[in-house]
């Protein structure tokens, strides 16, 4: 096997408070999940499950795996990196359903604490309500995306392990917001989307992210020298 291969294959990255809160999330959907079952609720089907552990499992995968280590010398690494933050983990996230199911999860009287954070007239959720409200949610999405690709902050949160991990935590708390209206969990916060304007906002997102994939990959110069000083482990150069 190729030495660089072998290496990337054997470069996972057992951080112990990634492994602790993905861990707290996932014992706790899944204690919820089998309350609601014993009670026969809509909410707590298989299907649910399955798109839940599977998006604590992209983000895994991303902050866990060689994609990680390797993002740090890859250019192309770090991209999908961001694209499982960002168009994987969240969506598939929200189609389990999730803030029901892990309120279940609780203990009772932290369920019903928290559960007051979420009625009607509570100031978290009509926060909530304002942040994934299209207007809102899809200029918050992609703003933060723009920013975090200027050379100077691309080239810090390549640098400063504190700011990659902001840099992710931003991506993915913005994506959630983005992705809400479009799969619209519970609390049902906007009631029904219509399927058109759900489709013209997915639009509008994916021709802004096409315009800064031209900009970054057309331009004739480096934007992020930061990869022509680290070692290249495999393929074209950094320009390219």
């Amino acid at each position: 096997m190729d030495p660089t291969l072998r290496a990337f294959l054997a470069s996972w990255s057992w951080r112990p408070e990634v492994l602790l809160v993905l861990g707290l999330l996932g014992s706790t959907y899944v204690t919820g999940w089998c309350r609601l079952r014993r009670l026969q609720a809509r909410s707590a089907s298989g299907g649910r499950l399955a798109f839940y552990l599977a998006g604590l499992g992209v983000l895994a995968l991303g902050l866990l795996s060689p994609i990680d280590t390797f993002g740090a010398f890859l250019f192309f690494m770090h991209m999908i990196q961001h694209e499982l933050f960002v168009m994987v983990a969240p969506p598939l996230l929200l189609l389990a359903n999730p803030l029901p199911v892990l309120l279940w999860g609780l203990p009772r009287a932290a369920r019903r604490r928290l559960g007051r954070l979420l009625t009607r007239q509570a100031l978290t959720r009509r926060l909530l309500r304002t942040l994934t409200h299209m207007p809102v949610a899809l200029p918050l999405y992609v703003l933060t995306l723009w920013l975090w690709h200027l050379p100077a902050a691309y080239q810090a949160a390549l640098r400063l392990e504190v700011v990659h991990d902001a840099e992710h935590l931003t991506f993915f708390a913005t994506a959630l917001l983005f992705w809400w209206p479009i799969v619209n969990p519970a609390p049902r916060l906007h009631g029904h989307i219509a399927y058109g304007l759900r489709l013209v906002y997915v639009l509008l997102a994916a021709l802004q992210n096409t315009l800064l994939a031209a900009l970054i990959s057309l331009t004739e110069r480096v934007l992020y020298p930061y990869y022509e000083a680290v070692p290249r482990l495999w393929g074209p150069d950094a320009a390219q």
